[in-house]
């Protein structure tokens, strides 16, 4: 005990003693708390990034641009816990050409070319928004009134971004603008590479399996469904209706006119089937003047109402002064019979054959033996 300490009264030293006890207790309390709170905020951070890995491996997975989308904003809502999850995508970009049906306008909202950019969120990777009736976001709808915060997740090169991803809570703390966005930002990073991979590959996809000619499908594409039963490619339960298109006196028309004005000729009559068709349906080039058109989920009258709306757009047309005449033959196959894909085309086929006998320029429809 230093002197200093032996001239005090027993009593002050006493007091002193207790004083910075009770001071190195409320220290170590602090000092548990402030353990505390850092061992849960890492367990929480260790819980994010284990969602965040398990989320990588499902858009590893994804087997194309729709089922990524929606595991994507699934998994947004339902493993971080979000009370929305939207893409908002330029139309113009990445995505141009493609319309990603199965997505709802409350999954995803197209953007003209420029509106990412006067939003103020090119440049940003990631962008924090507190929200409330004075402070709304110019691309939220009603349906989003009940949001507190927003975070909005630049997709793609920062310059010339194709998408931004939008996830909103209720509670107005969730996404503070004074909060750290590390996880953000790799998050943003994750999905724009996972969308862009998947763009990418069905674009090559596409081009692999193209008639350059005319951009409908080709015979590569039809040759690993042929022997498939159409429950396997188009799903169980489904009607699949097939109709087999030939032009009718096509080598006349390579004769008389030349090949470019063959070409355009079938070129038209894509065109022309695209139209009547949704973006789903195989259009396939067999060979030559021959075009399978495969309607999964399409009555026999649907069927027969298609055809013949392109048996009469063909009569109106011309190419190069010559008419477009086409023979169709039409085949069906209900969801409660099994069939191979190429017995149905086949079928339909056939059924062509006897319209071309006949005369042309009609439709035949397989006798209903043939599709049993």
């Amino acid at each position: 005990m230093s002197k200093k300490e032996e001239s005090k009264p027993a009593g002050q030293v006493k007091d002193h003693t207790a004083k910075r006890m009770q001071q190195l207790v409320e220290e170590n309390r602090h000092l548990r708390q402030y353990v505390t709170e850092v061992m849960s905020r890492l367990r929480e951070n260790e819980r994010l990034f284990s969602r965040l890995f398990e989320l990588e491996t499902r858009v590893l997975a994804a087997s194309d641009v729709e089922v990524l989308c929606f595991t994507l904003l699934k998994s947004m809502r339902e493993d971080f816990d979000l009370d929305m999850a939207r893409f908002w995508i330029d139309q113009s970009g990445l995505a141009a050409g493609r319309q990603l049906t199965s997505l709802s306008d409350n999954d995803l909202v197209w953007l003209d070319g420029e509106e990412i950019r006067k939003a103020g969120l090119a440049g940003k990777r990631v962008c924090l928004k507190s929200l409330s009736p004075k402070r709304k976001f110019a691309w939220l709808a009603a349906r989003d009134e009940h949001l507190g915060s927003l975070a909005l997740l630049t997709l793609g090169d920062l310059d010339a971004p194709f998408g931004v991803l939008g996830l909103g809570s209720v509670d107005t703390d969730r996404f503070r603008q004074d909060q750290g966005t590390d996880f953000l930002q790799h998050l943003a990073q994750v999905v724009s590479l996972g969308l862009e991979n998947a763009f990418s590959r069905e674009r090559l996809d596409k081009l692999a399996s193209s008639d350059t000619l005319t951009g409908s499908k080709d015979m590569r594409f039809l040759q690993p469904h042929s022997h498939q039963p159409l429950s396997q490619w188009f799903g169980r339960d489904m009607n699949v209706a097939c109709l087999y298109m030939d032009v009718d006196g096509w080598k006349d028309v390579i004769e008389k006119q030349g090949q470019k004005s063959a070409d355009d000729m079938l070129i038209k009559l894509s065109e022309i089937v695209r139209a009547h068709i949704r973006e789903r349906d195989p259009l396939i080039r067999m060979n030559g003047d021959e075009f399978s058109l495969l309607l999964p989920g399409c009555t026999k009258k649907k069927a027969t109402e298609i055809a013949l709306r392109i048996l009469e757009d063909c009569k109106a047309a011309k190419v190069d002064g010559e008419d477009i005449g086409i023979s169709i033959g039409l085949a069906y196959c209900p969801a409660d019979i099994e069939m191979q894909v190429k017995e149905l085309i086949e079928s339909a086929d056939q059924a062509m054959y006897v319209a071309k006998a006949l005369g042309g320029g009609r439709l035949e429809l397989a006798e209903d033996g043939e599709c049993s």
